[in-house]
């Protein structure tokens, strides 16, 4: 941020910023159907900044050091840059596809947000080159980007659609986009052709190759207006001579966001919904219940647009993810094997390199002697000299520039509080000055205190002390607040929408504790069907190992078995499920939805387990509430069929758990999962 004192070049880069920073909002506005986070956004644009960019420059110089020719020469401007530029901005998204097994679950919404992003980043570096170098009078008095014949030939407008499109704007007769339409637009094609091509027509295909070679021609016909033969200019006239080019990209994103909503109805009735939406999920009505957030609870706005957009993901993944993940895993984790050999590799050699630099640059160093003008201190007395001649509206710009910087990087709130950092240093330019030249001015009464108390605590043995007991402490105290937790969550309500647990103490079919345990009485069915029979089926647990805590080689907890009947080779887990239903009143939202809560308790609690078992587990060992007796650890991972019982029981609860039990299914294919409602805890 102290560049923006000293160099009139950073001032430009963050005003350039600020335009790339407006254009990604604007798509992410418009992609109603995304599931990509901001901060996976942010990533495109540095992709399309810090990557495209460099590898264009290098594709291009390559081609004319092996074929001659200046980049100024009409093959190089109107054939070659046009190619490789849109073709590499593809790049990252192509990466994505590749490398994450994620790539299978992504929504049509989610390809245009990555190419805008992509495309965004690109013409952000792209940019900030022109700016630096078209200096003179004319582009000081009209613009970086103005020219005698053409007039402003870059258009950046606060109340346009996607600024940045590149037209003259004395008698304009074609125009191109900036590169996030077209680089969008392309990505779109891309992902109508993996969502349908294997399923439906390999012909397919050709729509991304159409769109690509689409935005080749609008790019090639300005750059090369004047150059080209006049068929190309005819056939761009074709295409509407690139006026056409966003009016298509707007009917290709509204089609897509049309379809993703459809598919997120296929599923509905998996999904949670919030108190009073409608029954079949729309842009409009999420965009109502943002608005309605922001203006009345502002405390749940960022909530709320985190559960669409998991809701969204979820969706994704019940449709299309489960199945093709899986199957991509191993070829993914080959790629990722190569490349991370690859980048090893090069990063030991510079390394090597660097060392090498830096020891020729040592044995070469001579003695520095500051000068007697330096002075460290001015610097921040300039700083606030400064910051006090800017106007309120140029300190404002700088705060929000700082804000969208840190947003690349951050999240919101840390963002936010690195952007108001900078007019409280700024402001306080000259006590930061005042402290450097006299830093006594520090050691009042309250730092000396301090100073001397942080000093006695860690050199005296009584700090030593502290800190090896409380790393011995650890371990006993996470079980006794797991314990209290387990005993605090009974005590909770149930949820209105299922049946309540038995407390009559008499026979129960879950507990095993009378003489027709294991059988079902015909008034639990309550007509229940399909599912319950399954449910209830589950076997009932019978004389067993309680609360069975496996370790690892150092004795540390690494996962606890609620009950083990090693003779029937069955776990038993409980889950307590009661209080789903109650509302944030902060928030106005559940505080966990019944597929967050199978998720975590059911899926990824299961999945950790089963991989501690297999892998890290080095013995068994009771605990304080347990069974004094346990099971060896050869015996327990011999068991592959887990149980799991739940306090509650409603249809939303069912199908969350039925999704959870359908993934463990498909990740480990040689265990058993089964489940019983209404029953332990």
């Amino acid at each position: 941020m102290l560049s923006l004192v000293f160099l009139k070049e950073s001032r430009t880069m963050l005003v350039q910023y600020l335009w790339s920073f407006y254009v990604v909002l604007q798509f992410w506005a418009l992609c109603r159907g995304k599931t990509l986070t901001w901060r996976q956004t942010a990533l495109f644009v540095m992709a399309g900044a810090l990557l495209v960019v460099p590898f264009t420059a290098f594709t291009v110089n390559a081609v004319h050091a092996l074929a001659g020719g200046r980049a100024r020469d009409t093959w190089s401007q109107a054939v070659l840059t046009p190619i490789v530029e849109e073709a590499w901005k593809l790049l990252p998204l192509g990466a994505l596809l590749l490398f994450s097994r994620r790539a299978s679950a992504l929504g049509l919404c989610d390809y245009a947000l990555a190419g805008a992003a992509s495309g965004a980043g690109f013409q952000l570096a792209e940019e900030l080159s022109r700016r630096w170098t078209n200096a003179g009078k004319l582009s000081d008095l009209y613009g970086y980007s103005y020219t005698m014949l053409g007039g402003e030939t870059i258009h950046w407008d606060f109340f346009a659609l996607f600024p940045g499109r590149f037209e003259e704007s004395v008698l304009p007769s074609l125009m191109t986009v900036s590169h996030p339409v077209h680089t969008a637009m392309v990505a779109l094609g891309v992902g109508a052709a993996v969502r349908f091509g294997a399923k439906r027509s390999r012909w397919l295909w050709l729509l991304p190759v159409l769109l690509l070679l689409w935005a080749i021609l609008d790019h090639a016909a300005y750059n090369g207006q004047g150059s080209l033969p006049d068929w190309v200019m005819t056939v761009h006239a074709w295409t509407g001579s690139g006026y056409k080019t966003r009016a298509a990209f707007l009917l290709l994103l509204a089609a897509a966001v049309c379809y993703d909503y459809w598919t997120l109805n296929l599923v509905r009735r998996k999904l949670p919904l919030l108190p009073g939406e409608l029954p079949v999920l729309n842009p409009f009505s999420e965009l109502w219940g943002m608005v309605e957030a922001l203006f009345r609870d502002r405390g749940s706005f960022a909530y709320r647009m985190g559960f669409y957009r998991q809701r969204r993901e979820l969706a994704y993944l019940l449709l299309y993810g489960n199945a093709e993940a899986l199957g991509r895993e191993d070829a993914v984790r080959e790629r990722t094997k190569r490349l991370y050999r690859a980048a090893a590799g090069l990063g030991a050699v510079l390394l090597a390199a660097g060392a090498a630099a830096g020891f020729a640059a040592w044995a070469q160093l001579h003695a520095a002697v500051p000068s007697a003008d330096a002075c460290f201190a001015c610097l921040f007395d300039s700083l606030q000299n400064w910051w006090d001649r800017l106007s309120g509206l140029e300190k404002g710009a700088i705060i929000v520039g700082a804000l969208a910087l840190g947003l690349l990087f951050l999240e919101f709130w840390p963002a936010l509080g690195l952007a108001l950092t900078i007019p409280g240093v700024a402001g306080s330019g000259h006590e930061i000055a005042a402290d450097i030249r006299d830093p006594k001015r520090l050691l009042t009464p309250e730092n000396a205190i301090a100073a001397v108390a942080a000093i006695v605590l860690s050199r005296l043995p009584f700090g030593r002390a502290a800190e090896w007991l409380g790393k011995k402490a650890r371990g006993p105290l996470e079980r006794l607040l797991k314990k209290l937790g387990r005993l605090g969550r009974k005590e909770e309500p149930d949820m209105p929408g299922g049946k309540p647990p038995r407390e009559d103490g008499g026979a129960h079919p879950d507990r095993g504790d009378g003489p027709d345990a294991g059988k079902e009485k015909d008034g639990d069915r309550d007509g229940d069907e399909g599912g319950d029979r399954d449910d209830d089926a589950a076997p009932a647990a019978g004389n067993g190992y309680r609360e069975v805590e496996i370790v690892d080689q150092r004795g540390n907890p690494i996962g606890e078995f609620d009950e083990i009947d090693a003779e029937r080779g069955i776990f038993y887990e409980d889950k307590t499920a009661r209080g789903l239903d109650i509302v944030n009143p902060r928030t106005g939202l559940p505080t966990q939805t019944p597929q967050e809560f199978a998720d975590k308790q059911i899926l990824a609690k299961t999945r950790t387990r089963i991989h501690n078992l297999a892998a890290k587990a080095a013995g068994t060992r009771a605990t304080a509430h347990g069974t004094p007796d346990v099971p060896s650890l050869e015996r327990i991972r011999s068991i592959k069929h887990f149980v799991f019982r739940l306090d509650g029981d409603t249809p939303a609860l069912r199908s969350a758990v039925e999704n959870s039990l359908n993934a463990l299914r498909a990740e480990f294919p040689d265990h058993t999962f089964q489940v019983l409602f209404r029953g332990k805890p």
